[in-house]
């Protein structure tokens, strides 16, 4: 009786639950019925993309020559160290040596004291005069007694004799003309000659001093010829007309003083026959011309009162080389140029990726040749995170002009 009790216990409670989880899943469904039913379909406004801002430039265009640019320092043509080969005291020296002014080439400089040489010059020359007289006076008597032999009223011997003493005295002469040409050259060491036209740069020798050999003198160098040794990068080499050929291709020269910048005209006049080992370029030598601004440019408009200064040595200069000419070229940015062969163009609210080939880099220039390319067209200088050809893009200069524009019309 009781198992019986609780059999129907457990059934009744299972029959509980299960109406209770019936209840529950009906009453599920027939609200999701009912709200299917009723409900209101909002639909999703569209989202507006944000238009990437961009800063444009317009395309310049290539009137000219392809700038190569370098730098260097004024040195003269020709710059050396005068020194004496002997030893000696000083007893001339030139003014242009203490003035530092300009001299002549041939010009004695520096003249050391010669008074032994001279003697010996002149002791060499009496002896060289003598002899000589003596031999005229020998062949005048082998003349002589030759006829004398011929004719049976002299010997043989005293002809020989005669003869003998001839050779002695042209040997005495040999000797004599090499101690004046040993005297010669003892007086032309102790004299310094101008090697060429130029100017003292410095001086270290007074009249009176004992100088020893190979003692500096003065340094002196070509005041009128002066040049800049510039490095160019192989690339930019190769765009010099002639180079290699023997042509002198213009340049212009900027040296700054103080607050102000003199241009000289130059022109290329060599390129070193070597690749330097450690930067890989080549050293092209342009020659100063002639000062095209007396002036000068001054950052602050004043006259200089100086006056022009000469292209002084060591002046750093910058130095700009004609380069061949080019069709089709344009100036932009050298951040502008995307991946070494492509631009960016602003086109009408998008961007187009144009080909573009680089056949100059100038520092923050880079030229480029580029056909086709529309006129006025403007080049994209922003740079963006994932560009696609023909994604719109917005103008800044567009975007500051319309809210102007916006302003102008609140107020």
């Amino acid at each position: 009786m009781r198992k019986l009790l609780a059999i129907t216990q457990w059934v009744v409670k299972e029959a509980f639950w299960l109406a209770v989880a019936g209840g529950l899943i009906f009453g599920g469904w027939y609200g999701f019925q009912y709200l299917g039913e009723n409900r209101v379909v909002t639909e999703a406004a569209p989202v507006e993309r944000p238009v990437a801002l961009v800063e444009t430039v317009s395309l310049d265009p290539l009137d000219g020559a392809l700038p190569i640019r370098g730098e260097g320092f004024v040195r003269p043509l020709r710059q050396l160290s005068l020194s004496s080969q002997v030893g000696g005291r000083v007893t001339y020296v030139h003014p242009a040596i203490h003035d530092r002014t300009r001299f002549e080439q041939g010009e004695v400089l520096v003249r050391l004291d010669d008074r032994a040489a001279a003697a010996a010059l002149e002791q060499a020359e009496a002896n060289i005069a003598a002899t000589m007289a003596r031999i005229a006076q020998n062949e005048k008597d082998v003349r002589r007694v030759s006829q004398l032999v011929d004719r049976g009223a002299s010997t043989r011997t005293q002809l020989d004799e005669l003869r003998s003493a001839g050779d002695e005295m042209s040997a005495n002469l040999s000797g004599f003309n090499a101690a004046r040409l040993a005297a010669e050259i003892a007086q032309a060491d102790r004299t310094i000659v101008a090697p060429f036209d130029g100017a003292v740069l410095n001086e270290s020798v007074e009249v009176g001093d004992v100088v020893a050999v190979g003692q500096a003198l003065a340094e002196v160098y070509t005041e009128g010829d002066l040049e800049i040794d510039v490095p160019v990068r192989q690339a930019d080499a190769a765009l010099i007309p002639g180079l290699f050929e023997g042509a002198q291709a213009n340049a212009t020269v900027d040296v700054p003083f103080a607050d102000y910048v003199f241009r000289w005209q130059g022109y290329v006049t060599r390129v070193q026959p070597e690749v330097n080992a450690l930067t890989r370029t080549l050293t092209v030598t342009v020659r100063l011309g002639d000062l095209e601004n007396v002036e000068g440019r001054s950052v602050t408009g004043q006259t200089i009162a100086s006056g022009a200064p000469p292209a002084l040595i060591n002046a750093y200069a910058q130095v700009v080389i004609r380069g061949a000419d080019t069709n089709n070229a344009y100036r932009i940015p050298s951040t502008a140029l995307r991946g070494g062969d492509t631009v960016w163009l602003y086109n009408s609210g998008s961007l187009q990726m144009t080909p573009a080939d680089a056949i100059h880099v100038d520092g923050e220039n880079t030229y480029i040749a580029a056909a086709d390319l529309p006129v006025g067209s403007r080049i994209i200088t922003s740079q963006l995170l994932a560009p696609l050809d023909g994604m719109p893009v917005r103008n800044v200069t567009d975007r500051r002009q319309a809210d102007l524009k916006s302003s102008d019309a609140a107020e």
